[in-house]
């Protein structure tokens, strides 16, 4: 009887599931990836035309009028020429716009703001006890530059040249303004009849502070802020929750497939799958020379206590698949049982002469690890037995 018709069960076996994992594992990491990829072109095309780059920076204008007050002279009663407000439109103008955009190349829109001005009230007390009231900016202005282009080209450096524009009038108007105080000092200092000692060594020192000031007006400004937006249609960069999402996915998805590969391997990898098919009586033994060198020893062993083997025995050895050491181990058997023992060919290309029946030629069956499919195994041993030949059994071959 086929000991192959028996119901077999699906098997679990953890040298299986090594085996195929071993064999498969390739698949988890591009299941993996294709999740990812799916997660990146599902989130990467959101936005919608036109595509555009937009960059703002904040400045803030210094004071450079308040180290007055350490010469009693109040910062606020200095005016700048132009003062600010108009320092914003002489920007605004064509001509300073062109200046701006010499050897930039490209369309860009480029805009300049200036922040509010906000007063607080301040008083001062004399010896009197008189008070005086005056408004003084509660906060130094702020220029605000915003450049819009079709990509990031070119708006840094067209804000930059409006930057070093805005610098340089402002250092102008400041110097023209503090120039004027300082020749009404230079009037006061020359009406000397009608000025006392003390406060003609006030003016003079007053009037080494503003010479000074004048000379020290850089018109410098300080970056506080920068923004960058880039609208419209463009690749946007995936969130990394996103990229796990895919790869969490992928992961289980490439374990299912795995594991639906281990459910249906047909392939025989381990002795223990190879005795649940064929049965133990019928299980010889396994060669394998890396691990035990004696095995064609203990498989000898087992031939002789599953048939009788004489001086005019053949030993038939039928392999189900082709293997390159076929015909040593089959050389090595005949030299250790005493009998002959002839290779013939795989189930694939095996002709009928090589099964004819003979009570004195057992048929012993190889089966190749890892390459030998349960069908293939199947095949071999209907053939071997329904020709009417005796199968001694099967040898699991170790690759």
């Amino acid at each position: 009887m086929n000991p192959l018709n028996a119901p077999r069960r699906i098997s679990f076996d953890l040298a299986t599931i090594v085996s195929v994992a071993r064999k498969r594992w390739w698949v988890v990491p591009i299941t993996m990836l294709v999740g990812a990829g799916l997660m990146f072109f599902q989130e990467s095309d959101l936005q919608t035309e036109p595509r555009y780059y937009t960059l703002t920076r904040t400045y803030e204008a210094l004071n450079e009028m308040a180290p007055l007050a350490l010469v009693d002279l109040n910062p606020a009663l200095f005016e700048p020429i132009p003062s600010e407000t108009s320092q914003l439109a002489v920007l605004r103008s064509q001509k300073y716009l062109d200046k701006a955009l010499t050897n930039i190349k490209g369309d860009l829109d480029i805009r300049v703001d200036k922040s509010e001005t906000r007063f607080a009230l301040t008083t001062e007390g004399d010896i009197s006890e008189a008070r005086r009231f005056s408004f003084s900016p509660a906060t130094n202005a702020s220029f605000t530059f915003t450049c819009t282009e079709q990509d990031e080209v070119n708006c840094a450096s067209a804000i930059e040249n409006y930057l070093q524009l805005l610098i340089t009038l402002r250092a102008e108007s400041i110097k023209t303004g503090l120039s004027r105080s300082l020749e009404l000092v230079d009037q006061l200092l020359n009406q000397s009849a009608k000025i006392t000692e003390s406060q003609r060594d006030r003016l003079t020192l007053q009037k080494i502070a503003l010479q000074e000031s004048v000379e020290l007006a850089s018109g410098e400004m300080q970056l506080i802020a920068e923004d960058k937006y880039f609208g419209g249609e463009q690749i946007t960069t995936v969130g990394r929750k996103t990229y796990l999402f895919g790869l969490l996915v992928g992961l289980i998805i490439g374990c299912l497939i795995l594991l639906q590969l281990v459910i249906s391997d047909n392939v025989i990898r381990d002795s223990k799958k190879l005795v649940s098919l064929v049965g133990f009586p019928k299980f010889l033994g396994n060669i394998d020379k890396k691990r035990n060198p004696n095995s064609i020893q203990h498989i000898a062993t087992a031939i002789r206590g599953a048939t009788t083997i004489t001086g005019t025995t053949t030993l038939r050895v039928l392999p189900v698949d082709s293997h390159a050491n076929n015909e040593v181990f089959v050389g090595e058997l005949a030299g250790v049982l005493g009998c002959k023992a002839t290779l013939i060919n795989s189930v694939a290309d095996i002709s009928a002469a090589e099964l004819s029946p003979n009570l004195d030629s057992p048929i012993l069956i190889f089966v190749n690890q890892h390459k030998t499919k349960i069908s293939d195994l199947e095949l071999a041993w209907t053939l071997a037995e329904k020709s009417g030949n005796t199968v001694v059994g099967a040898v699991l071959v170790s690759n």
